[in-house]
């Protein structure tokens, strides 16, 4: 028999179980042929044969249906087909016909605890490796694609990107900035009024800000609200096979899609970042000198004093490197989109959890390498 069309079809003995492993796409054209060569494998006494799908790359009904004539084959002949491993496609078409009784009795044999687990290590280290080729890629068409000829972003790509990373982002930013200001000086309002050290609550809410919670915020913020909306964008082009159609119209779909918005988020970045800290140090001069009876004039001369030039640099490359780590992390999660419209939100939730972690992760190295 020769093999089917779009599919591959392999016998193989693991742990003392034969195995037929199907491989591809089991669709309409193969299914007659996947069948066969299922039937001319099954043994002729009560033996167990397990199918293994984890490489099935695409099931439809045509592909239900010969799993459910092989199980009837399988009984037929007095032996047991088991249903041993299954890719995420394969699953998923299968619980679409789970109500169909004759295929509840195909039961999923799970690997064991140290498979899962090498099986998850596996999946992160070609995860890894992706993210850093893609990281890769994104950078150098970042640098040579203002010199190279080739098709690139439209124009006026990077001026619209600017405005949705950045000039959308200014409300939310200001708003919550100065929300946290505000809080800090309240926070130090009543303990340092106990020394007399009233003045002192500027060097807190000024040197908080710019060392530290001006960037973390920015960046929670942008994570949240451009970084999904990154992830959804990408993902939504994933899986309506928009990219695969940019390939094939010799468009690079990093240079295309990803490269606009590394230069769009390394301009807006850290002039969020600015309008965070700024609007921070407001916030505590409003309770300054509400509570703590500070002139404004004075807050503002003593957040000046306390801030050094090492803080705002440091801040500043914070910001910058946190804008490309949510970049990446939403570009990636969009990427590596594989299925339909829950998919995409799947991607667009793991992209923002995953930015937020590595920004924290992030800012947790850099004060330990700055303020150390």
């Amino acid at each position: 028999m020769e093999q089917p069309l779009h599919a591959t079809v392999e016998r193989v003995v693991e742990d003392g179980l034969t195995l037929v492993k199907v491989r591809g796409r089991l669709d309409r054209e193969s299914a007659p042929a996947v069948l066969n060569w299922i039937q001319a494998w099954l043994p002729k006494d009560a033996a167990t044969v397990g199918l293994d799908l984890a490489e099935v790359d695409y099931v439809d009904s045509a592909g239900v249906a010969i799993l459910i004539e092989s199980l009837r084959l399988a009984k037929s002949q007095g032996c047991q087909l088991e249903l041993v491993r299954l890719s995420a496609a394969a699953k998923k078409t299968l619980e679409l016909f789970r109500a169909h009784g004759e295929l509840g009795e195909i039961v999923e044999k799970r690997p064991g605890m140290l498979i899962s687990l090498g099986d998850s290590l596996v999946d992160w280290v070609s995860g890894a490796r992706r993210m850093f080729l893609l990281t890769a890629d994104t950078f150098y068409w970042a640098v040579v694609g203002p010199f190279f000829k080739g098709r690139g972003a439209p124009r006026g790509e990077v001026i619209r990107q600017t405005i949705m990373l950045g000039s959308r982002a200014f409300g939310i930013v200001a708003l919550l900035a100065s929300l946290i200001g505000l809080t800090l000086a309240l926070l130090s309002a009543h303990q340092l009024r106990q020394f007399g050290a009233n003045i002192y609550a500027a060097n807190l809410v000024a040197v908080a800000m710019v060392r530290e919670m001006g960037p973390l915020v920015t960046a929670i913020i942008v994570a949240g609200r451009s970084g999904s909306a990154i992830a959804a964008e990408i993902a939504t082009m994933q899986v309506t096979e928009e990219i695969d159609a940019l390939e094939a119209m010799g468009f690079s779909p990093v240079r295309f899609l990803v490269v606009p918005k590394l230069y769009a988020v390394t301009f807006t970045q850290p002039l969020l970042t600015f309008v965070a800290v700024a609007f921070g140090i407001l916030g505590g001069m409003v309770i300054a000198s509400t509570s703590l009876g500070i002139p404004a004039p004075a807050f503002i001369h003593q957040a000046i004093e306390a801030v050094r030039a090492k803080d705002i640099l440091s801040g500043l490359l914070k910001s910058v490197v946190f804008g490309w780590i949510i970049l990446m992390v939403a570009a990636h999660a969009g990427l590596s989109t594989r299925g339909g419209a829950e998919a995409v939100g799947l991607s667009t939730t793991r992209s923002v959890v995953m930015a937020i972690f590595t920004v924290i992760i992030a800012d947790c190295i850099f004060s330990l390498a700055l303020y150390t």
